[in-house]
């Protein structure tokens, strides 16, 4: 797989390969890609079978792809680990088939994963208060997360990115003294949030400590239309996301990873 150095190069090949009935798992955008490209950490290949993307994560590769012809092998050495998730709603049979391709290709079948939303609204009743993290305290934020989730699959926002999260408020804590119990992050484009990693201390589990955050994020948000992605084996997150006035709305998807032997 080759370097991209121009955002303009980038969104040429995916504008070609872009035709009618494609499998794509990504849109190529400024705001997604615009820095992976800055940062030389794009690797790009056209092969028989479409467009194949792999960001430089440090640790792992998150792959995304355009596949014009299933027919066709994916034609390259990946670089890896590389993981890659495909969201699908009940009718995308074109995307449910470019699962079963990359698991043809070699591509291990992690977990799949469902997503929960809520209708704009605030919730019920009071809430005990959050504190919304601040610039400075990226270290324990980013130790918490990392604590917390897997650096393959768990989606961790890099240095940079996570000082801008902590710049614009998407961090919250609840906090005893100077540790940390329970974190919620999230994204927000003005309209509607996404509650992109929510973790509570393990000794701390099942002492209610998700209601206030997930309380504090809907107050963040102004009480906007919210969603969030949860693991389909795991039915204890799914009641907690539940009781805030979540529930599942039909999409789905596959996390997989290819890994050499």
């Amino acid at each position: 797989m080759e370097r991209i150095d121009r955002y303009e190069t980038l969104a040429d090949l995916a504008s070609r390969h872009m035709t009618k009935g494609v499998r794509a798992n990504t849109m190529v955008s400024q705001a997604e890609y615009g820095r992976a490209v800055e940062t030389g950490t794009l690797l790009v290949r056209e092969t028989p079978a479409g467009l194949l993307l792999a960001r430089d994560r440090g640790d792992h590769f998150r792959f995304n792809f355009y596949l014009n012809d299933i027919t066709e092998p994916l034609g390259t050495d990946l670089p890896t680990p590389a993981v890659t998730e495909v969201a699908y709603r009940p009718r995308d049979v074109g995307l449910q088939e470019a699962v079963t391709y990359l698991r043809d290709q070699g591509f291990a079948l992690l977990f799949e994963r469902i997503r929960m939303s809520r209708p704009a609204g605030l919730p019920e009743g009071e809430t005990p208060p959050v504190h919304t993290a601040q610039p400075g305290e990226d270290e324990a934020v980013l130790a918490f997360l990392r604590e917390n989730f897997s650096p393959l699959t768990g989606c961790l926002p890099n240095e940079e990115e996570l000082a801008e999260d902590l710049k614009t408020g998407r961090v919250l804590l609840l906090r005893e003294d100077e540790t940390i119990l329970g974190l919620l992050h999230f994204s927000f484009d003005g309209k509607s949030g996404e509650i992109r990693h929510l973790a509570v201390r393990e000794d701390q589990r099942g002492k209610g400590l998700t209601q206030p955050l997930i309380g504090g994020f809907l107050r963040a948000i102004g009480g906007g239309k919210s969603t969030v992605w949860l693991r389909a084996d795991f039915p204890p997150a799914q009641a907690a996301y539940g009781r805030m006035g979540f529930t599942p709305d039909g999409r789905r998807s596959a996390v997989l990873c290819f890994d050499k032997p």
